[in-house]
């Protein structure tokens, strides 16, 4: 496991990249939607191509869980103490500001409820579960010889395979956003770390062959769904469990595995508050207020050649945005800690 402070800068990257991966995610989602209501009973090309970015970006959260696996999760009380504030902070000052801005929005004891215990983000009650099992985990994944340790992966991934993508109407891996898969995806991410020479003899650019044939297979899989209206099909399609999601995901983290970079001060200090945005964009009344009505917007008022740069400008001004901000709450933070 990765105990160095010092976080290798190409890593450090592949986080940057997940989390704009969210955000266009999210971007591709609300497209999707005026698609479907635009075009019912027809796929229109630009759906199309729609649903092949959807793929793409699909992989997102495998790749944040699989970096957990990486670098590997010790527990500290410092650590889950950092998690929480930064997860209150933005909830409670976006709640302020949005009830602020927009005069429909009002102060709700119930909605309070869900910021304190911060389920208006479903992947923070997760992944903080992953965070207190990790620990148990840790000791059988650093010990564990390779075969053992891949019979176990490869056993972990088919059960979720079989009971949690291709069952649709299973309810305990919830799509993927369960804590056993991200326990799943936490052990895959270890098991790559710790014996990632076994992969030297696969070079990167077929890895990102790979990578590709996964997400277009998916993508087929959505294409057809949307095309006969299969409800199952797109369940299939649209999971964080899907194998094709999930090696997909792992292609591209052994990639950026191999980028030989060093160590960058600007990539770690922007990786470090990359959190941010999904904090901020994912907030429920920003997002439904703010991010997907001005991606609606952009996409359905502005002409195709013009909507595309300029969502992906939006994007990046959040991101940019959401770093900046996250200046002001380390040093809250700091602050907060000195007096303590």
């Amino acid at each position: 496991m990765n105990n160095t402070k010092r976080r290798d800068s190409n890593m450090e990257l592949y986080r940057i990249v997940a989390m704009l991966l969210v955000m266009l995610f999210h971007v591709c989602g609300e497209i999707d939607q005026i698609g479907d209501r635009l075009f019912p009973d027809t796929l229109e090309t630009t759906h199309i191509v729609n649903l092949f970015f959807t793929s793409a970006t699909f992989v997102c959260v495998d790749m944040f869980v699989l970096l957990s696996g990486w670098y590997g999760i010790n527990l500290k009380w410092k650590k889950i103490q950092s998690l929480v504030f930064q997860v209150l902070f933005y909830s409670v000052l976006l709640y302020v500001v949005m009830m602020l801005v927009f005069p429909n929005i009002s102060f709700s004891p119930r909605f309070l409820i869900h910021v304190v215990i911060m389920d208006d983000y479903w992947f923070i009650p997760v992944y903080l579960m992953l965070c207190l099992v990790a620990p148990a985990l840790n000791p059988f994944i650093k010990q564990a010889n390779h075969k053992l340790l891949l019979t176990v992966v490869l056993a972990i991934i088919t059960m979720q395979s079989i009971y949690g993508w291709i069952n649709t109407w299973e309810s305990g891996y919830m799509e993927g956003c369960s804590p056993i898969s991200f326990i799943i995806l936490y052990m895959l991410g270890a098991y790559l770390h710790r014996f990632e020479t076994k992969f030297r003899h696969i070079s990167s650019g077929r890895l990102l062959s790979f990578y590709f044939i996964l997400i277009s297979v998916n993508w087929g899989i959505a294409v057809i769904a949307k095309q006969y209206h299969s409800i199952t099909l797109l369940q299939i399609a649209w999971r964080f469990s899907s194998p094709l999601i999930i090696l997909a995901s792992a292609c591209l983290l052994l990639v950026f595995s191999r980028i030989d970079i060093g160590y960058n001060r600007v990539i770690n200090w922007i990786a470090a508050s990359s959190f941010a945005a999904f904090l901020i964009h994912c907030f429920p009344l920003f997002y439904d207020n703010v991010y997907a009505k001005t991606v609606t917007n952009i996409y359905s008022e502005l002409p195709l050649y013009i909507s595309i740069p300029a969502l992906i400008a939006f994007v990046l001004t959040v991101y940019a945005a959401s770093i900046l901000i996250d200046q002001i709450r380390i040093k809250i933070y700091r602050f907060v800690k000195g007096n303590n």
